[in-house]
């Protein structure tokens, strides 16, 4: 039988899984939530050191989730304001063309930006834009990955050992 402090952590756990797919949902704070709700409110199956444990992945899951596209951007040469403004713009055209504006919003902000860019040709603003989409479908499968992970942590570790 799973008690309710259980049922709460595992619920957030789930849903950071989920959440890991949907853009601008914070699905490493929900793991982490999960986590310290089970360590704080349910009975102590959790030790210090697993906790520590959950902590630094759910750290590296926040990193990644809010970073992982801007600094796949940056690395090939974009601006990080550059990259900040196509995050937004792919947020915004989310919620009028769903994932698909996403990728769209992203893609043509960069590129767009890019372009304008006196030093920059054609080439490198598209392979920026190419390369700034794919770190952040990049960084979608490693958040996916990683919150995935917490959750088989959490019921291997706590729920069933």
């Amino acid at each position: 039988m799973i008690d309710a402090v259980t049922a709460v952590a595992l619920a957030l756990l789930v849903g950071a899984v989920v959440a890991s797919v949907v853009p601008g949902v914070p699905s490493g704070l929900l793991a982490l939530a999960g986590v310290y709700v089970e360590y704080v409110f349910g009975p102590s199956r959790m030790g210090i050191w697993l906790l520590l444990s959950f902590t630094v992945v759910g750290i590296l899951t926040i990193v990644v989730d809010l970073f992982g596209g801007a600094i796949t951007g940056r690395a090939k040469g974009a601006r990080t304001t550059t990259t900040l403004l196509a995050a937004a713009a792919g947020l915004v055209l989310f919620f009028v063309f769903g994932p698909l504006g996403v990728l769209l919003g992203l893609f043509g902000t960069v590129f767009a930006l890019e372009i304008r860019r006196a030093d920059r040709e054609f080439e490198q603003a598209w392979e920026n834009a190419l390369w700034a989409t794919v770190g952040m479908l990049a960084s979608g499968v490693a958040v996916f990955l990683l919150a995935a992970s917490m959750l088989a942590g959490y019921v291997v570790f706590v729920l069933w050992l």
